[in-house]
């Protein structure tokens, strides 16, 4: 009888511990603010539209790519196939130059994320102004990385505001 005294007893202080718990856990329940709410409906659209411009970002570069991978050594491209791929490498670039600054960000990011990237894509058309000027030059693509990287850093400033992770449009366009 002592056991099931004890059995019960322990129950009872097991039962009573979860319950107050439960309603400190309730008493805790804070409404979430408008901010956090904000932020969760700008997340999709963030993502969404990034998707939409990795796409982009695949046709304009995929030139760049094509007459790179041609410098190759072991490749032995001839000469007349390089200038084809240079000139449609510049050809790409100068429409990026020109369509990125005229992309429509959505209006459901706020006002301070819209202008965040509306000034990365001026980072990123110089990016590829600056690619078409120098093909074939390697210090002039360096820069042309370095313009890129502002770019890819302005966007990564949104994703840390909405606790995104990181942006990696480089690897996106390889």
């Amino acid at each position: 009888m002592e056991k099931i005294m004890g059995v019960a007893a322990a129950l009872l202080l097991v039962f009573g511990v979860g319950c107050t718990q439960e309603k400190e856990a309730k008493g805790q329940d804070h409404p979430k603010s408008e901010a956090s709410s904000d932020k969760n409906k700008e997340k999709p659209a963030v993502l969404d539209f990034e998707v939409e411009l990795g796409a982009k970002l695949r046709g304009y570069h995929g030139p760049f790519n094509a007459y790179t991978a041609a410098l190759d050594p072991e490749k032995k491209t001839p000469k007349t196939d390089l200038e084809k791929l240079a000139a449609a490498a510049k050809e790409s670039g100068e429409k990026a130059a020109k369509e990125i600054p005229e992309l429509n960000v959505p209006s459901s990011l706020s006002k301070e994320n819209q202008n965040t990237f509306k000034s990365a894509f001026k980072d990123l058309s110089q990016s590829y102004k600056t690619r078409t000027e120098g093909i074939g030059k390697e210090e002039v693509t360096a820069k042309a990385d370095q313009q890129f990287t502002a770019f890819n850093d302005k966007v990564n400033s949104i994703h840390k505001k909405l606790g995104l992770i990181e942006a990696n449009f480089a690897s996106e366009i390889q």
